[in-house]
């Protein structure tokens, strides 16, 4: 029985894509020289697949995880507050009734909530009473500015 040499092809792969084996450098010099196109192949992994119908394949995988030991964000005032709403929701309390509950509970909110029912109020009965008479109109000088 006689040994038959045959020589083995590589491929090489990256995230789905296809690269062409470079014939006289090393897997580490392949991956390098990727790297100046896919820089994140710099770190990357070189997985060896199997030998099928002469064609060995390999694969480079990014290398995933965080430098360092972990840390903790800081509670900063936002992420208070987005903590705050996520345990408000997660708990069934409905924070947007809270927030209409506060706001309409201050004193300025108070008074102009008034003056716009009394005006209301008196432009209905103006309209009861004398259907061809004045009308009182709101400009825009008179009204709140927006927030």
């Amino acid at each position: 029985m006689a040994i038959a040499i045959t020589e083995i092809k590589r491929a090489f792969r990256y995230n789905g894509i296809q690269l062409p084996d470079v014939p006289g450098l090393a897997l580490v010099e392949v991956r390098d020289l990727y790297s100046a196109q896919y820089p994140e192949l710099i770190s990357a992994e070189i997985e060896a697949g199997e030998v099928i119908e002469g064609v060995q394949e390999f694969t480079f995988r990014k290398a995933v995880g965080t430098k360092g030991a972990k840390r903790q964000p800081a509670a900063t005032p936002r992420l208070t507050a987005l903590r705050a709403l996520l345990d408000a929701q997660v708990h069934g309390a409905d924070t947007s009734t809270a927030v209409l509950s506060r706001a309409i509970s201050m004193p300025s909110v108070k008074e102009r909530s008034q003056a716009w029912s009394l005006f209301a109020q008196y432009t209905q009965e103006r309209d009861r009473s004398d259907t061809a008479g004045l009308r009182i109109t709101v400009t825009s000088e008179m009204l709140a500015p927006l927030p």
